[in-house]
């Protein structure tokens, strides 16, 4: 990190010049010395510094002012000059001088609000408002527009919300920078009242789907299988189409020829050729993230900071349980080291992985070396491109998931990326929605599932999957305050989404009870008069919960 590199001067009254050239992103280099990434002048902010996850792509670590407008111009082109300082100032200005009673805001949240600030601009640009101080008297006429989506679909609350929220925090820093909104844009109302979100609902549910109880055992069914019965197939078939050209020879080669070795090679061992063979690479890569993930509750973005030799036996304090623990880092809240309790299976997973991507490390960690010698010479933009690929290649080098890319560069997956091999892999496994679709399988659903279902494990729904995955049950979950707690921080999330699972388990399983007429055993006298009191309640579910 390097937020000291910045200076955090106030915006207003600051001479064009001297704010033109302020570092709004900067890297320390190996010898101590600091390297300005971006400046205030520039047309694209770049983050990549202040921005660790590793599923997250390079653009997505950007700001890029070259906004597209309703006028067919772009806020950089000269006759927006002046809504772009003012954009640049209001953005700049909540991480310099934060909203009164607010922590500074990270760079992913800044790039989000410029993301929210974009319908305000082409709005402003379409009726005629080149400062934010034309807002005043006119908010309201923005409410419909912050609504609808560019392609006329209505906008989520919570979006609609984000994007009037974008007006009370122009509001916030008037005074901090040239060009606000001095009145607040609905003094008798709220972003929230106006996007029609409720505030203070301690009943609000989730929003990320539980896999259903079927599709789960399907899913790490399929899963299992590639790990098991298919890995042997396609890491040979790699290892053939590895060995067909060595490193040297492949650099005299053009690219075509090497593309038909590489065909020849898929085919003798038995597949179709080189994009079958990748096909199904990448079909097992998804497997082990199906089971790695299924099996811990990690985040993507904890998946992505997995490396090689993370799997690491123990044992509980007390020395009587065996325990295999998945090391990672988590992001949210601070990045940190942490592990997690998984399963022998997750253990089998990393170690076909681990295999499966070694060539890609290989590769990364030569351009590590060759990098070095390019920097030496490099000078200006191109220096400054190579360095923040070093960056990239340092802390991805020993990673597990890898992909080639499309320009050649070797980079973790992407979010985006790891979605869409995961519907792939539903499409590929026959594994269908009620709609008789593939599955829409996205990577948030594992951590949710993976609380539901050890919640329910212990409770009694023991499901197909547990014979197949060994011991799991909500015990592993003591562990993350056992061994885990001396040097790694529990992940209070996830035992929360644990215990809200129990919870609703327990008020399922009690609900059945009191609301039936079916006998009980000895001492089950207590029953009958709880019967009588829910049957007369004005709010049988609120009670039974209590």
């Amino acid at each position: 990190m390097s937020l000291h590199l910045l200076d955090l001067s106030p915006l207003k009254g600051l001479d064009p010049t001297t704010k033109a050239n302020l570092p709004v992103s900067a890297v320390v280099l190996d010898d101590g010395r600091s390297q300005v990434v971006s400046r205030y002048r520039d047309p694209v902010w770049d983050f990549y510094p202040y921005i660790p996850l590793d599923n997250v792509t390079a653009s997505a670590k950007q700001i890029d002012w070259r906004i597209a407008l309703t006028d067919g111009r772009k806020l950089t082109d000269p006759e927006h000059q002046h809504l772009l300082e003012s954009s640049k100032d209001f953005i700049w200005s909540l991480f310099s001088q934060p909203v009164e009673g607010r922590v500074r805001p990270g760079m992913m949240t800044l790039i989000a609000k410029v993301a929210y600030l974009i319908p305000l601009l082409r709005w402003m640009v379409q009726v005629g408002l080149p400062r934010f101080a034309g807002l005043a008297g006119r908010t309201l006429e923005y409410v419909p527009v912050a609504r609808q989506l560019s392609d006329g679909r209505k906008a989520a609350q919570t979006t609609v919300g984000c994007r009037l929220r974008i007006l009370e925090d122009l509001h916030h820093q008037w005074g901090k920078i040239s060009d606000a909104l001095p009145p607040h844009p609905w003094p008798q109302d709220s972003s929230c009242a106006l996007a029609g979100i409720k505030v203070g609902n301690i009943h609000r549910k989730p929003k990320t789907e539980v896999l259903p109880d079927a599709i789960a055992s399907r899913i790490a069914e399929a899963a299992l299988e590639y790990i098991q019965k298919n890995s042997g197939h396609i890491l040979a078939g790699l290892q053939a189409v590895y060995e067909s050209m060595d490193v040297e020879t492949r650099a005299r080669r053009k690219k075509g020829w090497i593309a038909l070795t590489h065909t020849y090679a898929a085919r003798a061992a038995g597949f179709k050729g080189g994009t079958h063979l990748r096909t199904e690479s990448i079909y097992l890569r998804t497997a082990c993230y199906i089971v790695i993930d299924q099996f811990s509750g990690a985040r993507d973005s904890e998946m992505m900071s997995l490396e090689e030799g993370c799997i690491v036996p123990g044992k509980s304090r007390d020395g009587s349980t065996d325990i295999l623990w998945l090391h990672g880092t988590i992001y949210k809240t601070g990045m940190r080291p942490h592990k997690w309790p998984v399963p022998p299976v997750v253990e089998e997973a990393v170690t076909v992985l681990t295999r499966l991507t070694a060539p890609l490390r290989k590769r990364v960690r030569l351009e590590e070396v060759l990098l070095h010698e390019r920097i030496a010479t490099a000078i200006a933009n191109e220096k400054a491109r190579l360095l923040k690929r070093l960056h990239t290649v340092r802390k991805q080098k020993n990673r597990l998931f890898l992909n080639p890319g499309t320009h050649g560069e070797v980079t973790v997956l992407s979010g985006a990326h790891v979605n869409n091999n995961l519907r792939e892999f539903c499409t590929h496994a026959g594994i269908l929605d009620k709609d008789g679709r593939p599955y829409p399988l996205h990577s948030h659903q594992f951590r949710r599932t993976y609380a539901h279902f050890i919640a329910r494990s212990e409770l009694g729904d023991l499901l197909t999957l547990r014979d197949h995955f060994g011991h799991w049950s909500i015990d592993m979950t003591a562990y993350y305050a056992d061994g885990g707690a001396d040097t790694f921080e529990a992940d209070i999330e996830l035992l929360e989404m644990i215990a809200n699972e129990k919870m609703g388990r327990q008020i399922e399983i009690i609900g059945d009870y009191l609301d039936t007429d079916t006998p009980m055993g000895n001492g089950g006298h207590w029953i009958s008069a709880w019967r009588s009191a829910i049957r007369t309640a004005s709010n049988k579910e609120v009670l039974i919960a209590e």
